[in-house]
């Protein structure tokens, strides 16, 4: 099967993923890490890019990125090649390294671009490593926050800057603010974003009907309400969410046909 060609952005900018080979660890220790800094700021001197966010995980690794398609392929190619080979010398070992090519999506909006950043200067913070996105040394976050620039174009930190009258308490408002939407993630990844929303909209569920016990939901008046609200929010299939919340099948899809029904109820003259 042919390669899909990539969408180019009416912006510019591109989320990348590079994710190590079956998942495993490909920042054995932080050197490395300092080495992959190293190659993001050869690349925006070597190539017509510019770096505007990225996120270092020991697995992972998420680079907001401006330029032209073909420049951005040149680059990405670029770091993988030279990571790789430094990588499997110092784990004394051989074959792939990154998991399949490098997987990039194209942002579409200044909106979208703002939130791709947010999304990826909280990585390590919905990995549970630090409490706040700045704490963690090995992302653009600090850059934006007051620390001299690395890898960030200093173009793109005072573009971005601007979004927030250049006040970084602003700034670090809006990484707070929380935020459901889905972004360049694996399908396993994304299905547990889902299963993690649907319990969110649950357990506020059980708060503001003062459910004690799983057992009460169905008798609950409101109950069909909650199963339109997981069915718009989570876009969870209708056999997860009556796993979730352990009533049958058929009750999360009749409730979905009658939404339908309303739906076309609402559209007809």
């Amino acid at each position: 099967m042919a390669r899909q060609a990539r969408k180019i952005s009416p912006t510019g900018y591109y989320h990348v993923l590079l994710r190590g080979n079956n998942r495993e660890k490909i920042f054995i220790h932080k050197d490395l890490k300092s080495y992959f800094m190293e190659l993001l700021i050869s690349v925006k001197k070597e190539f017509h890019v510019e770096i505007a966010a990225y996120c270092i995980m020991d697995n992972h690794i998420h680079i907001v990125i401006s330029g032209k398609i073909n420049d951005l392929s040149e680059a990405m190619k670029r770091i993988n090649i030279k990571y790789a080979v430094k990588f499997n010398k110092e784990a004394n070992r051989t074959g792939h390294v990154f998991q399949d090519r490098y997987k990039s999506e194209a942002i579409s909006n200044d909106t979208y671009l703002l939130q791709v950043i947010r999304y990826v200067h909280n990585n390590p913070v919905k990995a549970k490593i630090v409490k706040s996105p700045e704490k963690y040394p090995w992302s653009s976050c600090r850059e934006f926050f007051g620390y001299k620039p690395k890898a960030v174009n200093q173009k793109q930190i005072d573009f971005i800057m601007e979004f927030f009258l250049n006040k970084i308490d602003l700034l670090k408002s809006f990484h707070q603010q929380e935020d459901n939407c889905e972004y360049l993630e694996c399908k396993d990844e994304i299905e547990q974003k889902r299963i993690e929303a649907a319990h969110h909209i649950i357990n506020n569920y059980y708060i503001t009907e003062n459910i004690t016990e799983k057992k009460e939901i169905l008798k609950n008046p409101h109950f069909e309400e909650l199963i339109k609200k997981l069915l718009t929010n989570t876009k969870l299939s209708h056999r997860k969410i009556a796993d979730i919340l352990c009533v049958n099948n058929n009750a999360v899809h009749k409730v979905s046909l009658g939404k339908k029904e309303e739906k076309a109820g609402r559209t007809v003259p």
